[in-house]
This record gives structure tokens, sequence and C-alpha cells, in this order.
């Protein structure tokens, strides 16, 4: 009896990493090569750096009281790119807003070349907004928001980096 449970926790196991190659790839490296082959067939922009890893990131504490979550994207159009972001909270609140920060890939670090602070909205549920950066083409870049709620003196922040685009 518990070697049956013990092979089929192996099972388990072995279907959990098989479905993470697949997903993923066998390295980081694989999947990034292939995106960056797509992004620069697509938008005719050559990388001037190696492709940054993959960093998706997202931190919300689960014991917020008032921030539910954040979302953010990252869109290149030609010399400069996009950030999107809504921030959701789980009640009409004081006050709900972003600050929005694009950073640069330099090849072997992210610097911010670009912030902007959004004050949102007072006694709302949701709020999205969008901030644009003038870029060099060739360039990755990504953004980095920071999600924020105010109700009855409690200011609670979550934060959401997203995957890179090639600045075109």
């Amino acid at each position: 009896m518990r070697k049956n449970k013990m092979m089929k926790a192996m099972q388990g196991l072995l279907a959990t990493a098989l479905v993470a190659v697949i997903a993923f790839g066998s390295s980081g490296n694989a999947v990034r090569a292939a995106e960056v082959q797509a992004s620069e067939a697509t938008s005719g922009a050559v990388a001037l750096t190696a492709a940054p890893p993959i960093e998706l990131f997202s931190v919300f504490n689960p014991n917020h009281l008032y921030l539910e979550n954040g979302v953010s994207t990252i869109t290149p159009t030609k010399g400069k790119v996009t950030v999107s972001a809504t921030t959701v909270a789980t009640r009409t609140v004081d006050s709900i807003g972003l600050i929005f920060y694009v950073q640069k890939w330099t090849g072997s670090s992210w610097d911010t070349v670009g912030a902007g602070s959004t004050v949102g909205t007072n006694n709302d549920s949701v709020y999205h907004n969008t901030f644009e950066k003038t870029v060099e083409a060739g360039y990755y870049y990504r953004a980095r928001t920071i999600h924020w709620v105010i109700h009855n003196g409690v200011y609670e922040e979550g934060e959401t980096i997203t995957s890179s685009v090639l600045g075109v």
C-alpha cells in the first residue's frame, strides 16, 4: 500500500515536471530566443543587447483588507512603449491608483528610464490608466507598476513587473 502511494507521488511529480518543460522549454533561454526571433521578424528591429531573463513578477499580500490585485501590460509601437495598468480593490475605497515605471535592459541590469505617478480616483473600486514613454529601438523594455489603495487611513500596495518587449 505504501509503495503504491510513493509510486503515485513520483508519477505526479514527473507529470508536473513534464508539463513545465513543455510549457516553458528546457531552459528559459530557448523560449526567450524564440520570442526574440518572432519579435524581430514582426517589428524589423534588431536587438542591441542580449535578451533579458524572463522575470514576470507580481506581489499582492493575501492579507490585504482593501487591495485585491493589479495587472499591467507593455506594448511597443514605433519610438515608444505604452504601459496599461489596472488596480482593483475589494470594495469602494477612499483613494485608488497607480505608479508607473518603465525600465530599460542594459545587457546586465534594468535601469528606470521613465516614471509617472498617477493619483487615481476617489470613492471607487477599480482604476485604470496608461503611461507612454519615448524609447530607443533595439533595446528591451519592461514596466513595473505599483498598485495602491487608501481606505480608512490604511495604505496598501502591490507590485507587478511585465514581460519585456523590444523597442521598435
